[in-house]
């Protein structure tokens, strides 16, 4: 018997052009995907956090509210308010403002009444106040205050 003949094929470990072409154009799509879903990331990102940081303001006042005697809550909104806060909820300056808020109580409630209502309004990089400007960025609550016997 003889031995068998061996074929002179050349052995390759590495990849074709083609199948490099092909890996470079599928992550190249790949990347390009990721990359355009960024932007609506980054923005509901910064859309969560500042409804956070509302969230975080109105309960501020909503204590202050509930923590000041009932008959001086007048003069409490009229010297308190507008108040300013800063893109993380602190209290600021006028000049440093993000949030601008606005508290007003309900003029139609009779004085003889035992429940109190405050609208509190935050604008969001601007006043709330503000007619000329659009109403999309401005978020309202209103507290019912409680005369708990001051």
């Amino acid at each position: 018997m003889f031995p068998p003949v061996q074929q002179n094929r050349p052995i390759s470990g590495a990849f074709s052009l083609v199948e490099v072409i092909l890996a470079i154009g599928l992550v190249t799509f790949a990347l390009l995907v990721i990359f355009s879903l960024m932007p609506a990331g980054l923005a509901s990102l910064q859309e969560s956090s500042r409804r956070i940081v509302e969230t975080e303001i109105f309960q501020t006042v909503g204590a202050e509210l509930e923590s000041t005697p009932f008959g001086s809550l007048t003069n409490y909104v009229t010297t308190r308010f507008p108040m300013y806060f800063d893109n993380e909820g602190l209290e600021t300056t006028a000049s440093n403002a993000i949030f601008f808020v606005r508290c007003r109580l309900a003029d139609h409630v009779p004085a003889t009444t035992e429940l109190q209502r405050a609208t509190v309004t935050i604008g969001y990089q601007r006043d709330p106040d503000d007619s000329g400007a659009s109403v999309s960025r401005v978020n309202r609550r209103t507290f019912l205050v409680v005369n708990r016997g001051s």
